[in-house]
């Protein structure tokens, strides 16, 4: 694989927006657990049978017990998964989505 296509699926962004539309949603990240796909990390994404509309916001109150508003749940995960991939590196191991929620909100 070139370095270009390494670029690009590095530079890949998951439209949050769409995927919850189309009924499913990003529930995780992981860092260098599969050879399935190139690429230093991994999206989990699940399919949402019901409350598409607050997925995020009670995910989120699952993960850490704080509320977040509906306009401003997708940054904080969006920066959540970013957090978790960013420790997952300087540890050189995939961390719980959980334990990167608390470290992320704690920072």
């Amino acid at each position: 694989m070139t370095d270009n296509t390494n670029n690009n699926i590095q530079n890949f962004k998951i439209n949050f927006d769409s995927l919850l539309k189309l009924g499913y949603g990003v529930i995780d990240v992981r860092y260098k657990d599969y050879d399935l796909a190139c690429g230093g990390f991994k999206y989990i994404i699940t399919l949402i049978e019901n409350d598409r509309d607050t997925f995020y916001v009670d995910m989120l109150k699952q993960y850490c017990g704080a509320e977040f508003k509906q306009n401003e749940v997708l940054d904080v995960w969006k920066n959540i998964l970013d957090h978790k991939v960013k420790m997952s590196k300087v540890l050189n191991r995939d961390v719980s989505i959980k334990v990167a929620t608390l470290d992320f909100l704690e920072a």
